[in-house]
């Protein structure tokens, strides 16, 4: 019988709100897993929303002793993917401004009907290795 030793498990929140019965991050040993996080601002456009849910995410991984460098896979879900190439643009600059220009996040990408929130264009979930 092999003897698994499970990781501490610690609850991340930086007062980030919640829509629902989650934790914005956990993390589990050396990992971060970070919740899908969104805006909730109707006047935003993607771009806008995008670098807003970008910064949460990085809020999260910071709180949990990383950075954004730590961030090794990413989730999108875009409303509508005809504005992935303006996300995408957002996406880049963002890990760009954050020390990050080769090494980016593995990503998957895909649309979605609907979000949690009805004025949300964009929800992204994130994995982080410290």
């Amino acid at each position: 019988m092999v003897n698994l030793i499970m990781p501490e498990i610690e609850m991340i929140n930086p007062g980030t709100p919640v829509a629902g019965p989650y934790n914005p991050g956990i993390k589990a040993g050396n990992l971060i897993f970070v919740s899908g996080q969104g805006s909730a601002q109707s006047d935003e456009d993607i771009k806008e929303q995008t670098l807003s849910t970008l910064n949460k995410i990085k809020k999260i991984v910071e709180a949990g002793g990383g950075k954004v460098s730590s961030i090794v896979s990413t989730t999108v879900f875009l409303k509508n993917n005809s504005e992935f190439s303006e996300m995408n643009g957002v996406y880049k600059k963002f890990f760009n401004d954050n020390g990050v220009s080769e090494a980016y996040p593995s990503r998957a990408t895909v649309e979605v009907s609907n979000l949690p929130l009805h004025t949300m264009l964009i929800e992204i979930s994130a994995i982080a290795v410290l």
